[in-house]
């Protein structure tokens, strides 16, 4: 699978530019993470991407074909934010005649519902019709859809919004169990970058429209300029000259210290060894992603003149 995304705009009526000039290209990428601020423009973006919407300029392939051509050979498997469902149905009927609408025979349907139904933890409800269902559950029928017919590309928006922890945990293994076991890649628009760092070959970040950065999680967790968060008390504030690192806060007998290297965490983890009787606590902290987006973010910001 690849996705070529070029010099993409989308000015709606008005004036409004939700996209500028966004360009990248995926093709090894197994799960991408794109991600921005409300109104950044990642909406308009899947949309023009599985064909549901044409850009202002600019253009998008998958696997060289057009968002339409690819719509028509059954490549996406698409979970909008917010979708009208048949709500007169039961979860088993609804989610098995978009099977058949997908190109499955009955037999194949079958199979395929049954196999979603206990993937997404729907079994207590199967017969329930749409209707009587939760919200959470309602939008675990709308993760399901997107994933009949073992299409190449998924893309999924907020998947996880009005999941319970058990499902949102659960939802990942499904999501990499199935782009590993088919090869297919997907494409995850989300506010909670942790939770799938781990997974992620890649992250998209957007601002007011335009691609601030493209690439993996280790890269943008680099813009923090340190590794680790090292939390110290100290017994003694006569210590706090002696630490072996230069990027460190103070606050009454708490220091916070910014680690840039394994080198100088080493050295650090010396440093409290040799004076553990007067070190009262001690803990490591990996930086998070949502932290370096935070600062891009920022940075981004104060260059555009944002106050």
């Amino acid at each position: 699978m690849r996705v070529v995304v070029k010099d993409l705009w989308k000015v709606y009526r008005g004036g409004v530019a939700a996209l500028r000039g966004v360009s990248f290209e995926l093709s090894s990428d197994r799960l991408i993470i794109l991600a921005g601020p409300n109104g950044a423009g990642k909406t308009t973006l899947i949309r023009i991407i599985d064909g549901e919407l044409s850009p202002s300029r600019g253009f998008v392939t998958v696997d060289g074909l057009s968002p339409d051509e690819a719509k028509a050979r059954g490549f996406f498997g698409v979970m909008p934010q917010e979708a009208e469902l048949h709500e007169y149905l039961s979860v088993r009927e609804y989610l098995y005649y978009l099977a058949l609408i997908k190109g499955l025979s009955r037999s194949e349907a079958r199979a395929e519902v049954s196999r979603l139904i206990e993937d997404f933890m729907l079994e207590e409800y199967s017969s329930t019709r749409i209707e009587k269902l939760s919200g959470g559950y309602k939008k675990r029928v709308l993760l399901a859809q997107a994933f009949i017919g073992s299409p190449p590309l998924l893309i999924l928006d907020e998947p996880t919004v009005g999941l319970d922890p058990e499902m949102r945990a659960r939802l990942w293994g499904v999501v990499m169990r199935y782009v590993r076991g088919y090869g297919a890649m997907a494409i995850l628009v989300t506010h909670y970058l942790d939770e799938v760092k781990r997974f992620a070959d890649r992250v998209l970040l957007l601002h007011r429209g335009r691609l601030v950065f493209n690439g993996s999680p280790s890269a943008l967790l680099s813009r923090l300029g340190y590794r680790y968060r090292v939390r110290l008390r100290l017994g003694s504030g006569r210590l706090i000259d002696g630490l072996p690192v230069d990027r460190y806060t103070v606050t009454g007998d708490g220091v916070e210290v910014f680690v840039a290297s394994d080198d100088e965490l080493v050295a650090l983890m010396r440093f409290v060894d040799a004076h553990r009787d007067l070190v009262a606590e001690f803990s490591i902290e990996r930086p998070s992603l949502e932290e370096s987006y935070m600062k891009l973010l920022a940075e981004e910001g104060r260059d555009r003149g944002d106050t």
